[in-house]
C-alpha cells in the first residue's frame, strides 16, 4: 500500500499551521487558460502519441493507472523534439496529466522498464492527490518560498529534501505497479548512462561499496537523489517495507549538518541549544546578570529548568554529532566562559569539564587553542589552572547536572 513519506507529511503539517499562507495557496484557481497554453506549446515542440495507434505506450499507461487506482485520470504522452537527453517528465494541470519523453528512451528501454518509468511519472500525480491534495499545496508553498532569493537557507534545504523524497516515493509507485525492483533500477541506469544492458546485482554491490566507505553518507543532490541511493532505497523498501524509513532517512539526510539545516533540524538544534544552556547555567554562581543576558540573546524567554539533568541520550547525541554541530556548541561554551570577567577563571574551568561530559573535549580544546592562540603547552596550563578554580566552588545537589 502506498502511503505518503513522513517527510512530506511533516512539511504539510508545518505549513498548515500557518493558516493565512496555507489558505492563500490552497484557493482553487481557474487553470483552463494555463492548460490550453501549455498544450499548445507541447504540440509545437513534440510528437503526440496517438492512443489508438501507439498502443505500446498507452497499454502500459492503462496498466499503471489501474494498479495505482487512478483509472479516471486523462493522460497524454509525447516525444520531445530537438533533444538527445534521455528523460521522462510529467506535468499535471487541471485534472490532466501530460508525460513527455526525451531522447530515444522508448527504444532503449524494454517493456517492463518503460512501464516502470510511466508508473514513476504517474505516481507524482498520485502523491499530489493524497491527503485531499494537501501535499500538492505544501509543495507549491515550499517551492515558492525557496525560490525567493531572500529566503533563509533552511527553506532551500526543506524544498530540496521534499523533492528528493518525492522521487523516492515515485520509485515506490513504480514498484507497486511492476512488483519488481529490477526494471526500476535498470531503467534508471539506462536513462542516465545510455547503456543497453545493466546488471542489477552488480549495481547494488556498487551502491553498498560506496555507502560502506562513508559511515555517515548523505545525498547532496538538488532534485533527484543519486542513482545508487535510489537503487539502495528501492532494495531496502523491497526487503523490509515496514522498517525501511529509518534506514532510508539515514542515507538521505545523514548527520545534522550546521550548513544544511532544514526547518525541522533547525528547530531541533534550537531546542538542543536551549537544553545545553540550561545545563550549563544550572550552577547558581554562573547566573550573573551578564551571563543571563547572553542566554537571552539566544532565547528572550530563557529560564533555568531546575529538574534538567545530563542524560546518556544527550551524551550520545554529541558523541555522534557532525563536526560542524560540535564546533557550534564549542563556540557557545567559549562565549559563556568569556562573557563575564568578574567571574574570573571559574567559568572556563566549568566549560572544560562540561565539554568533556558532553563528549566535546577534543573539539573544545581545538576551538580554545584557535581562538585564544594557545599552544598545546599553554592550553594544558590554562586548563589546569581554571579547573582548579572551578573545583573550589561548592555546589549543592540542586545545582548538579548529573543524575545521582
Amino acid at each position: 500500500m502506498l502511503l505518503p513519506i513522513a517527510y512530506h507529511q511533516k512539511v504539510r503539517d508545518y505549513f498548515k499551521k500557518q493558516k493565512k499562507t496555507w489558505e492563500y495557496f490552497a484557493v482553487a484557481q481557474n487553470k483552463e487558460e494555463q492548460l490550453q497554453q501549455f498544450k499548445s506549446e507541447l504540440l509545437k515542440n513534440t510528437y503526440k502519441f496517438d492512443e489508438t495507434t501507439d498502443t505500446f505506450v498507452y497499454d502500459k499507461v492503462k496498466t499503471a493507472l489501474k494498479k495505482l487506482d487512478m483509472d479516471n485520470l486523462s493522460v497524454t504522452v509525447y516525444q520531445a523534439q530537438y533533444t538527445d537527453e534521455l528523460n521522462a517528465s510529467i506535468v499535471y494541470l487541471h485534472h490532466e496529466a501530460h508525460i513527455v519523453f526525451s531522447g530515444a528512451i522508448t527504444k532503449l528501454l524494454n517493456e517492463e522498464e518503460l512501464l516502470a518509468v510511466l508508473a514513476h511519472e504517474l505516481t507524482h500525480v498520485k502523491l499530489y492527490n493524497m491527503l485531499d491534495g494537501d501535499l500538492e499545496v505544501a509543495d507549491r508553498i515550499i517551492t515558492a518560498i525557496a525560490n525567493n532569493y531572500a529566503s533563509e537557507a533552511s527553506y532551500f534545504e526543506t524544498a530540496r529534501l521534499f523533492r528528493l523524497y518525492t522521487e523516492i516515493f515515485c520509485d515506490r509507485g513504480a514498484y507497486h505497479v511492476s512488483g519488481d525492483i529490477a526494471p526500476i533500477i535498470t531503467s534508471l541506469i539506462k536513462t542516465s548512462t545510455g547503456l543497453e544492458n545493466v546488471n542489477v546485482a552488480n549495481y547494488l554491490k556498487q551502491a553498498d561499496e560506496i555507502l560502506s566507505k562513508e559511515e555517515f553518507f548523505k545525498t547532496h543532490a538538488s532534485s533527484h537523489p543519486e542513482n545508487f541511493i535510489r537503487a539502495k532505497a528501492m532494495q531496502i523498501w523491497h526487503l523490509n517495507p515496514e522498517n525501511a524509513e529509518k534506514e532510508i532517512e539515514k542515507i538521505m539526510e545523514g548527520l545534522v549538518d550546521l550548513d544544511q539545516l532544514d526547518l525541522f533540524k533547525q528547530d531541533e538544534l534550537s531546542k538542543l541549544s536551549k537544553k545545553v544552556m540550561q545545563l550549563l547555567l544550572k550552577p547558581k554562581w554562573f547566573r550573573s546578570t551578564m551571563v543571563l543576558s547572553q542566554a537571552k540573546q539566544f532565547f528572550p524567554a530563557f529560564a533555568i529548568d531546575e529538574d534538567l539533568v545530563l542524560t546518556e541520550e544527550l551524551i550520545d547525541t554529541f558523541r555522534n554529532a557532525h563536526l560542524s554541530v560540535k564546533n557550534y556548541f564549542c563556540y557557545v561554551l567559549l562565549d559563556f566562559a568569556l562573557v563575564d570577567p568578574s567571574l574570573e577563571e571559574i567559568p572556563f574551568g566549568w566549560t572544560y569539564q562540561f565539554a568533556e561530559d558532553l563528549q566535546l573535549k577534543e573539539a573544545y580544546d581545538e576551538v580554545v587553542k584557535k581562538e585564544l592562540k594557545f599552544s598545546d603547552k599553554k592550553l594544558t596550563q590554562h586548563k589546569k589552572k581554571t579547573l582548579s578554580a572551578y573545583y573550589e566552588v561548592k555546589e549543592n545537589d540542586a545545582e548538579q547536572i548529573y543524575n545521582g
